[in-house]
């Protein structure tokens, strides 16, 4: 089945250039445009896309509200979402990390780049579908973080209000507490609770387990689940790739 790309930008050359850009990488891509925010939301609750390539600056709906949009009233919470803009300022990027962008691209936009992220995130998205089809299974569900970071696999047991600990092993263990989707605890070496989770979170390498329980234990998350998961996307984006943000 084509991956379905919702493109949006309020200026149709830039949407001609991604939409040439991405069909002459993969013929399967089915690319879908918007030149709004408020349209492009509409869009993404009709056609249910893979991924969201957006513009920051745009009348009616800017990026960000669409993206704090996306993740927090429509029917695609989860899917990724790269932001493009022509300004190098990183409290822009900052913004759009807490609005739950997964990527962030400076115009002129590299071309390779785009396609690499564009590939990597449809990837991630399709692994994170399996793994949320196995959230219900009472053996819970185990994988690589090499497919599914700690914020994507959070984000999703959130997403479904599951209980239970995801246990992290790579070079030492971690253990994250969810209470009804809900960050409740997280331990990880000498540190607790969302200096924990801030740790465990910049861990690319090694493997994941879910086991659905109940959760007994007394809570160490102070801050909205939201808000730390937010904090965390900024975190993972600067370990993935150190040095890019507003580099170009």
């Amino acid at each position: 089945m084509a991956a379905k790309i919702l493109i949006v930008d309020d200026n149709p050359h830039v949407l001609r250039l991604l939409n040439i850009s991405l069909t002459k990488a993969k013929e399967d891509y089915e690319i879908i445009q918007a030149s709004n925010g408020e349209e492009a939301f509409e869009i993404a609750n009709r056609v249910l896309p893979d991924l969201i390539i957006s513009d920051v600056m745009m009348p009616k709906m800017d990026g960000i509200e669409l993206c704090w949009m996306i993740r927090e009233n429509s029917k695609v919470p989860l899917v990724p979402f790269i932001f493009l803009t022509s300004f190098e300022d990183q409290e822009t990027a900052i913004r759009g990390f807490r609005a739950g962008a997964d990527e962030y691209l400076n115009k002129p936009i590299d071309r390779k780049k785009l396609l690499s992220r564009t590939e990597e995130l449809l990837n991630r998205r399709g692994s994170l579908k399996e793994a949320e089809k196995k959230a219900d299974d009472r053996n819970g569900f185990s994988g690589d973080l090499k497919d599914l970071s700690i914020v994507e696999l959070v984000q999703m047991l959130n997403l479904n209000k599951k209980s239970g600990v995801l246990i992290i092993k790579a070079e030492d263990e971690g253990f994250i507490y969810l209470k009804d989707g809900h960050l409740w605890a997280v331990m990880h070496g000498d540190e607790t609770g969302e200096d924990a989770f801030y740790s465990l979170v910049a861990k690319m390498e090694g493997s994941f387990k879910f086991e659905i329980k109940d959760v007994a234990i007394e809570s160490n998350i102070s801050n909205s689940t939201m808000n730390v998961i937010m904090e965390a996307c900024r975190i993972m984006d600067e370990t993935r790739h150190p040095g890019e943000l507003g580099d170009d």
